[in-house]
């Protein structure tokens, strides 16, 4: 119930940024639809610095029973173009995930909830039209650093969203 609450709000949320006109957009909501399809929604917000340089948040959850909790992503983004309306970037990323780890000993299964930590790499491209529409396509891989369970999680993506 939790995560249909999580998405009404975002929808809400979004709504809002719509009906703003975007004139010095700085700011940026997205809703990665390849993950959601996947049943593991992931929203981002971003603030765009200068011509070249972007600081954002992904947060994504799953919609079914899964090993991963959530995931926490802060990401940083450099965009390699002359406008930021159609641009290739690279962006460097950190995860912070909750996961279940489970342990069978003595005949019985143990749940346990762990938080790991992880770096992470990918490649894109983003459109932006003049009524500050957002379209994103990405790509990229980030490992996580546990002692016992190293695992790699995927930063895909097809997201849309309005810049405000």
């Amino acid at each position: 119930m939790k995560k249909v609450g999580f998405i009404i709000i975002a929808l809400c949320l979004c709504n809002a940024v719509f009906s703003q006109e975007t004139a010095d957009a700085k700011n940026e909501i997205k809703v990665n639809l390849f993950m959601t399809v996947l049943s593991f929604p992931d929203i981002s917000y971003e603030r765009v610095w200068g011509n070249n340089f972007g600081l954002g948040l992904s947060i994504g959850f799953p919609l079914e029973s899964n090993n991963t909790n959530f995931r926490i992503l802060p990401y940083t983004r450099f965009y390699f173009g002359e406008s930021l309306t159609k641009s290739f970037f690279i962006e460097a990323n950190a995860a912070f995930e909750s996961y279940k780890e489970y342990n069978y000993s003595s005949y019985m299964l143990k749940t346990q909830n762990d938080l790991s930590f992880g770096l992470g790499v990918s490649f894109g491209y983003k459109y932006v039209n003049l009524k500050g529409l957002i379209g994103e396509l990405f790509l990229g891989l980030g490992r996580t650093f546990d002692s016992e369970n190293t695992r790699i999680y995927p930063r895909v993506g097809i997201s849309l969203g309005k810049q405000f």
